[in-house]
Protein backbone atom coordinates (compact mmCIF):
# COMPACT_ATOMS: atom_id res chain seq x y z
CA UNK A 1 0.00 0.00 0.00
CA UNK A 2 2.83 2.36 0.28
CA UNK A 3 2.72 3.44 -3.59
CA UNK A 4 -0.42 4.88 -2.93
CA UNK A 5 0.52 6.61 0.11
CA UNK A 6 3.33 8.04 -1.38
CA UNK A 7 0.58 9.15 -4.66
CA UNK A 8 -1.26 10.43 -2.44
CA UNK A 9 1.52 12.77 -0.69
CA UNK A 10 3.03 14.20 -4.45
CA UNK A 11 -0.69 15.10 -5.33
CA UNK A 12 -1.84 16.27 -1.81
CA UNK A 13 -4.75 13.93 -1.40
CA UNK A 14 -6.63 12.10 1.24
CA UNK A 15 -7.51 8.28 1.76
CA UNK A 16 -11.04 7.38 2.98
CA UNK A 17 -10.51 3.51 3.05
CA UNK A 18 -13.66 1.64 2.44
CA UNK A 19 -12.48 -1.89 2.54
CA UNK A 20 -9.42 -3.89 2.23
CA UNK A 21 -8.78 -7.97 1.64
CA UNK A 22 -5.74 -9.79 0.35
CA UNK A 23 -5.18 -8.12 -3.04
CA UNK A 24 -6.06 -4.65 -3.22
CA UNK A 25 -8.15 -1.64 -1.12
CA UNK A 26 -10.53 0.50 -2.22
CA UNK A 27 -13.13 3.94 -1.32
CA UNK A 28 -12.50 7.62 -1.83
CA UNK A 29 -9.97 9.73 -2.46
CA UNK A 30 -9.80 13.04 -1.83
CA UNK A 31 -8.36 15.38 -3.55
CA UNK A 32 -7.75 19.39 -3.66
CA UNK A 33 -10.62 19.54 -6.64
CA UNK A 34 -13.26 16.71 -5.12
CA UNK A 35 -13.21 13.46 -4.16
CA UNK A 36 -13.47 10.51 -6.27
CA UNK A 37 -14.17 6.45 -5.32
CA UNK A 38 -10.69 4.31 -6.24
CA UNK A 39 -9.52 0.85 -5.97
CA UNK A 40 -6.06 -0.02 -5.83
CA UNK A 41 -4.32 -3.29 -6.77
CA UNK A 42 -1.86 -4.43 -4.34
CA UNK A 43 0.10 -7.10 -6.55
CA UNK A 44 0.30 -4.77 -9.59
CA UNK A 45 0.03 -1.75 -8.04
CA UNK A 46 -2.04 -0.13 -10.26
CA UNK A 47 -4.27 2.56 -8.93
CA UNK A 48 -7.98 3.33 -10.49
CA UNK A 49 -10.17 5.98 -9.71
CA UNK A 50 -13.67 7.04 -11.24
CA UNK A 51 -16.17 4.70 -12.25
CA UNK A 52 -18.14 3.88 -15.35
CA UNK A 53 -16.86 6.16 -18.38
CA UNK A 54 -14.36 8.29 -16.61
CA UNK A 55 -12.55 5.51 -14.76
CA UNK A 56 -8.58 6.16 -15.23
CA UNK A 57 -5.93 3.23 -14.52
CA UNK A 58 -2.34 4.94 -13.42
CA UNK A 59 0.57 2.47 -13.04
CA UNK A 60 2.49 3.42 -10.05
CA UNK A 61 6.19 2.50 -9.20
CA UNK A 62 7.60 1.55 -5.70
CA UNK A 63 7.39 5.56 -4.94
CA UNK A 64 4.14 6.32 -6.11
CA UNK A 65 5.35 7.84 -9.51
CA UNK A 66 3.28 7.20 -12.44
CA UNK A 67 4.96 5.04 -14.83
CA UNK A 68 4.93 5.74 -18.53
CA UNK A 69 6.77 2.78 -19.90
CA UNK A 70 3.80 0.51 -18.40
Amino acid sequence: MKPLVYWCRWHDARLRLAGRDETAVWGEIVLPDGAQPFYFDLRQWILTLGTGTATRRIQLDEMGVERTDA
